[in-house]
């Protein structure tokens, strides 16, 4: 709890701060994106629509990617990966996986899978990296393909 207040406080601190013609930049996510992790070193920050995405890799092996909205409040903290880089606790492993990239892959051709998890509402979100761009495939339950979503480059 005390965590969330010191953090509550940085991003408030760092709104105040702002000019108010000008935006967030890249360098304030990546600093509030740290305040929210608390360690860690951060990866630049980056643009996902009217999001900043920031991902910070803990002295544990850890990585969580923190989302913000354009005033940097905080939209979404997802754990990537866990400790020594072992599976996030989202993370579809075994037979699930296997199913999920095979319905994803089938249905946008071959690519570099860079994640497989779960999400809240029991949808399946599987990475792939083609080329050099990543895309988002969404499955429902019975891993049939819901939407795919392109990352934007000019985002990046």
């Amino acid at each position: 709890m005390i965590v969330l207040i010191v953090a509550l406080v940085l991003a408030s601190a760092a709104f105040q701060l702002r000019d108010e013609d000008d935006g967030f930049t890249a360098k304030d996510a990546e600093i509030a994106a740290r305040s929210w992790v608390r360690v860690g070193d951060v990866q630049p920050a980056r643009r996902d629509g009217d999001n900043w995405e920031v991902d910070v890799r803990r002295p544990d092996g850890s990585l969580v990617q923190v989302t913000m909205g354009d005033e940097l409040q905080l939209r979404d903290f997802d754990e990537e990966s866990g400790p020594a880089g072992a599976p996030a606790p989202d993370e579809l492993t075994g037979t699930a996986r296997a199913r999920a990239i095979e319905a994803a892959l089938f249905h946008v051709g071959p690519g570099r899978v860079v994640g497989v998890e779960r999400d809240p509402t029991g949808e399946i979100e599987v990475g792939i990296r083609m080329g050099g761009d990543q895309i988002e495939v969404r499955l429902d339950d019975r891993y049939r393909v819901i939407e795919v979503h392109p990352e934007d480059r000019s985002d990046e």
